[in-house]
C-alpha cells in the first residue's frame, strides 16, 4: 500500500529541515532507545507505542539531502488501525529559532490530490517517493515538526527533521 501524504510530510520534513547529532530513527516497541540501522539519522520519531503508525524504517539518497538534487525517500511501517476522514496534519518550520511556517491541514484532502482516499485501512504501508529540491533554498539550520492526528485525538504519527543546508 502507498501512503503519498506520509511521504509529503517526510519530504518536508527532509527538504525544509541534518544535524548530525540526532538520534536515529526510533523503533516504537518495548526496546526504547533502540535504532533502525537503515534508517537516516536525520529523521526523529517524536511518537510513542501508542501511535497509529508503527514506522520500521526511513531511509534517504543522499543522506544528507542536497540542495538542487533529487532527494529518494524509501518508507516502511505498519497502520495498526485505519486512519478515517478528518484527520489532519500540522507542520511547523523552524529557520534556525525563528518559525517560518505553522500550517495545519486536512490530510485526507491532501490524500485525494495523488489518488488516493480515507479511510486509509490498517495495515503494511511501503512507498518510494523522489522529491526535487530546489538549489535556491537559503544556507542554515532547519527544523520540522509534523504531527498527524486523528478526530478521536489519536495520534498516527510525529516526526522531527533537521537539517543544515551549507552555502556553496
Amino acid at each position: 500500500m502507498k501512503l503519498p501524504i506520509l511521504a509529503f510530510v517526510i519530504a518536508t520534513v527532509l527538504g525544509l529541515s541534518h544535524a548530525s547529532y540526532l538520534p536515529g530513527f526510533v523503533i516504537q516497541d518495548d526496546s526504547v532507545g533502540s535504532m533502525l540501522q537503515d534508517s537516516t539519522k536525520l529523521i526523529t520519531n517524536c511518537g510513542d507505542a501508542h501511535d497509529i503508525l508503527t514506522i520500521e524504517y526511513v531511509a534517504l539518497s543522499p543522506d544528507p539531502p542536497v540542495k538542487g538534487q533529487d532527494l529518494e525517500i524509501n518508507f516502511k511501517g505498519s497502520l495498526s488501525e485505519a486512519v478515517p476522514n478528518g484527520t489532519v496534519v500540522e507542520i511547523i518550520v523552524k529557520y534556525g529559532v525563528v518559525k517560518l511556517i505553522q500550517k495545519k491541514f486536512d490530510f485526507c484532502d491532501k490524500i485525494q490530490e495523488v489518488d488516493e482516499k480515507c479511510p486509509i485501512p490498517e495495515g503494511e504501508l511501503t512507498f518510494n517517493k523522489v522529491v526535487a529540491l530546489p538549489k535556491e533554498i537559503p544556507p542554515g539550520k532547519y527544523t520540522v515538526h509534523a504531527e498527524i492526528v486523528t478526530p478521536e485525538k489519536k495520534r498516527v504519527a510525529c516526526l522531527i527533521g533537521q537539517t543544515t543546508f551549507p552555502r556553496n
